[in-house]
């Protein structure tokens, strides 16, 4: 699974791991599915469920990847492309008017900005 990694690389990528599983187990709700595409339809992203679920195959199968190694820089791959749709379509905070919004979206898009400096880092160690 890990076979040249240290301790750290593997804490690492466990809590990457952890993040994102935990963060789509909680989106597969049928109120927050609904909600999820519903906001992807307000903000034009084409064909709002489909670009849903394939965001989920990303986000699953790139954990998926990642945790048993094989192909674990593909997996990192997916992890990028997704974080990066999701934070343009869900965290525009500049086109939010309402200044708590707008603070919590601006979080928000700096803390996936973090975690993409993660992932990247992420992607050097298991290529």
């Amino acid at each position: 699974m890990f076979q040249d990694a240290t301790a750290l690389d593997i804490a690492g990528r466990l809590c990457i791991v952890f993040f994102f599983l935990a963060a789509g187990i909680g989106n597969m709700t049928r109120q927050k599915i609904k909600d999820h595409i519903d906001r992807m339809a307000a903000a034009h992203t084409p064909l709002p469920a489909l670009a849903f679920w394939f965001g989920i195959f990303l986000q699953f199968s790139g954990c998926a990847l990642l945790l048993t190694g094989w192909h674990a820089d593909i997996g990192v791959c997916f992890l990028i492309v997704f974080t990066i749709t999701a934070t343009g379509i869900f965290h525009r905070f500049w086109q939010v008017s309402d200044p708590m919004r707008r603070n919590i979206s601006r979080i928000m898009f700096l803390n996936n900005t973090a975690i993409l400096g993660g992932l990247f880092l992420l992607l050097q160690n298991v290529r």
